[in-house]
Order: structure tokens, then C-alpha cells, then sequence
């Protein structure tokens, strides 16, 4: 099964498929990346994030997170957890410290989550095929 996905599909930590999506916002930074976000302070798994182009990560836009374990936003799917980041903050489930905090980016009009630098580690996800 993995090795029939093509290049725009990832294999998530639950075992579900996201389609790397290709929009305006893509075309425009450059190819996409898939990181794996974790706390800083205690290794906790955070969220996997199609991040489009190169530089820093000082936001994650809402409809590029791919996965978020569900003891964030205690949501059923991902969709009711990224939902849930329009009004409180990003936190480790596991220690609390807060990595993040809703926001809207106002040149694009677009939810995001700013991060905070030093509460986060980003490293390439395992299953992207870049």
C-alpha cells in the first residue's frame, strides 16, 4: 500500500492519507515540505505540517496541518481539532507549555497559529517523498 501513494500523498501517524495540497499560496513560496512538530521541552509529538517553501516555520497555517494527536483539541477528526485552534492556544498535551497562539495572518486573510521560537522542534517528516 505505501508504495502505490504517488508523491503528493503522506501516510500520516494514525494511519490515515493526506494529499499534499497544490494551491496559489504553494505555487507562490515553492515546493512543499512535510515536518513533523514536537515540544521542545519533553519530545511530545505535536502535529505533522505541510509547510510550502523554504525559511523558518513562524506560523502554521490551519489548512496545512495534516495530523495532531487527539489529547490537543480532544476533537474526533482533524478537522474538529484545527477547528478548535481558531480560539485557544497550541500546548503540549504532555507538559503544557504553550508553543503557539491563534492568530490571523492579515496579508492573506488566512488562520494560522503562531509559533513560538524555542517551545518547538521541527524535523523532516518520515514518510514525505521529496
Amino acid at each position: 500500500m505505501v508504495e502505490n501513494l504517488g508523491k503528493n500523498n503522506v501516510v500520516m501517524p494514525d494511519g490515515s492519507i493526506y494529499r499534499i495540497k497544490t494551491d496559489r499560496y504553494q505555487k507562490t513560496r515553492g515546493p512543499a515540505q512535510m515536518l513533523a512538530i514536537d515540544c521542545q521541552n519533553c519530545d511530545t509529538p505535536l502535529l505533522v505540517y505541510q509547510k510550502d517553501g523554504p525559511g523558518q516555520l513562524k506560523r502554521c497555517y490551519l489548512d496545512r496541518i495534516a495530523w495532531m494527536p487527539l489529547e490537543i483539541n480532544s476533537g474526533k477528526d482533524i478537522g474538529e481539532q484545527v477547528n478548535a485552534l481558531h480560539k485557544k492556544s497550541l500546548k503540549c498535551p504532555h507538559c503544557q507549555v504553550m508553543v503557539g497562539a491563534p492568530m490571523i495572518y492579515e496579508k492573506e486573510k488566512r488562520f494560522a497559529v503562531r509559533m513560538f521560537p524555542g517551545q518547538f522542534i521541527k524535523k523532516k517528516y518520515p514518510n514525505s517523498k521529496d
